[in-house]
């Protein structure tokens, strides 16, 4: 796998996995929003008890995805942390099944059997196409590119573009009709882990503000979705948007400056809620 493809972060996290099997730990999971979004070193300094583990990657990829890689990891202690991208959930972006299923063998992430939808085939072929073109000639983006496998740190978090420029991008709007995947998957999942001793928490990504007020109607029914599956919002959804100078090249993606907001709200949220936890046990 080249330095130079972005899925080279997905072994490097399955990594951290095993490293850390038997330590407590606070794993997230969800797309690209944690993944270019995320500052674990200073979540790490609030909780020296946790290693922490950034899994968000792709959210082409979906929840099941990131759930089947982490669940055979997790002690009764861990906790999970769930941050999906509002756009997840449509059946058209797989949120119950990845966009391309990876078979992890010896942490071998380079065999890829494709199940993909139409909408997105010929992009997907194209971006994959591009990739091995480049690899065959020898030639890839100059090191400034957060698109590669060394710009992930110890915790998982792709951290070369923090501080760079904004760049201009694509509002994100509410789909024309809005069809959701089961929520079977991640129920079952929320209420074995659950039952088991874990704390799963669900928290919205920081989204860009005119995305957000494009998607209204979306983030609804995200709010409804995840109720079926037994997890609400540990933070309110409108309070978890910032204006388009924070972000990097999408309404997910931010800079440092916006990172540093998100991280202390997530920070804050898990404090309130391992502290509700340690005392409901006393």
């Amino acid at each position: 796998m080249s330095d130079y493809d972005f899925d080279g972060g997905l072994k490097l996290k399955h990594q951290l996995l095993e490293k850390n099997k038997d330590k407590k730990k606070i794993v997230f999971i969800g797309g690209s929003n944690l993944a270019l979004g995320l500052d674990s070193n200073k979540i790490q300094s609030s909780f020296p008890d946790y290693q922490i583990i950034n899994y968000g990657h792709r959210f082409h990829y979906g929840l099941d995805f990131y759930i089947s890689e982490i669940k055979n990891y997790l002690n009764k202690n861990d906790i999970i942390v769930i941050v999906p991208e509002y756009q997840l959930i449509l059946d058209d972006y797989f949120g119950n099944q990845p966009l391309a299923k990876l078979r992890i063998e010896n942490l071998n992430y380079s065999d890829f059997k494709i199940d993909i939808s139409p909408r997105d085939f010929l992009s997907y072929v194209n971006e994959r196409f591009r990739f091995l073109i480049k690899l065959k000639e020898g030639t890839f983006p100059n090191q400034k590119s957060h698109n590669r496998a060394s710009a992930f740190n110890k915790f998982g978090d792709c951290n070369a573009h923090w501080y760079w420029e904004n760049k201009k991008h694509q509002d994100y709007i509410d789909p024309d009709i809005i069809n959701v995947v089961s929520t079977n998957y991640l129920k079952s999942f929320t209420d074995t882990f659950t039952k088991r001793g874990n704390l799963i928490l669900l928290i919205p990504p920081m989204y860009e503000k005119n995305s957000y007020n494009l998607s209204e109607n979306l983030v609804e029914v995200n709010v409804e979705y995840y109720k079926k599956a037994s997890l609400n919002y540990a933070y309110p959804t409108d309070k978890m948007i910032l204006d388009s100078k924070y972000f990097y090249d999408s309404p997910y993606h931010l800079l440092y400056e916006g990172i540093d907001i998100k991280t202390n709200i997530i920070i804050s949220v898990l404090m309130k809620n391992i502290k509700e936890r340690t005392n409901n046990r006393h």
